[in-house]
C-alpha cells in the first residue's frame, strides 16, 4: 500500500468513520514524522486499499499518557458519546464469538442523514501493543473497517503512540467536499479530546 501524508495537520478533523478521501501530499520521511510526533503534531494521511476505489484515512499522534490509560478510552464503545467526536448514540452489545459488538451512530451535517453501523471488533491488550480492530456487520455503509493501535512511544511507558485507521464508505452518496471538510475539522479535534481526557 502507498501512503500520501498530509503533513503536519494541527488539530482540526473528524472521526473518519464517516469517510476516506484524498488529502494533499507532503513530507514522507520517517525521521521527519518522528520529529513531528515528538513535537505534539498530528499526522493525517490516506492510503490505498487493494480492491477499492476509495482510500483509508490514517491518523498518528503521541499522547502524554500511558497506553493503558488511553486504551480505556478507545476500547469502550459504550462511552463513545463522551470520548469521541460527533457520536450521537453508542451501545456495546453482548460479545459474539469472542468479538466486541458495538452499535454507533455518527452525526452528519444537514441535509445528510446520520450514519449507523454495527461492528464486530477484536481486542488485544498489551503490552507491548493494545489494539481494537473492527469490521462491519451491517449498517449505513458499503464498507467500514478500521482500528486503534497503541504502543509505547520510544519505549516510554508514560507516552502513547496512537494510530487510528478507518476505511469507510456510506451507502448514501456524499460529495467529496463534505468528506474533506469533515476530516479537516474532526480528526485533530478527536486527538486533542483524547489528550485532554488522558490527563
Amino acid at each position: 500500500m502507498s501512503a500520501r501524508p498530509t503533513f503536519p495537520l494541527k488539530p482540526h478533523i473528524f472521526l473518519a468513520a464517516v469517510i476516506a478521501s484524498t488529502l494533499a501530499p507532503g513530507v514522507a520521511s520517517a525521521k521527519d514524522w518522528a520529529k513531528a510526533l515528538d513535537k505534539g503534531e498530528i499526522l493525517v494521511y490516506t492510503t490505498k486499499v487493494k480492491g477499492f476505489d476509495d482510500e483509508a484515512v490514517v491518523v498518528k499522534a503521541v499522547i502524554e499518557a500511558p497506553p493503558e490509560k488511553v486504551w480505556k478510552l478507545v476500547s469502550n464503545c459504550a462511552n463513545y458519546k463522551k470520548t469521541m467526536q460527533r457520536i450521537v448514540k453508542a451501545q456495546m452489545l453482548p460479545k459474539k464469538n469472542g468479538k466486541v459488538m458495538c452499535k454507533v451512530t455518527v452525526d452528519m451535517p444537514f441535509p445528510y442523514s446520520d450514519l449507523t453501523a454495527l461492528t464486530a471488533a477484536v481486542h488485544k491488550e498489551g503490552p507491548p501493543t493494545w489494539s481494537r480492530q473492527w469490521t462491519l456487520v451491517h449498517g449505513d455503509y458499503d464498507h467500514n473497517t478500521g482500528g486503534w493501535t497503541l504502543t509505547r512511544w520510544r519505549g516510554d511507558a508514560k507516552r502513547t503512540h496512537l494510530r487510528y485507521r478507518v476505511h469507510a464508505k456510506p451507502k448514501a452518496w456524499i460529495p467529496g467536499w463534505v468528506r474533506r471538510a469533515a476530516q479537516k475539522r474532526t480528526l485533530p479535534k478527536l486527538i486533542k479530546h483524547l489528550r485532554k481526557l488522558s490527563k
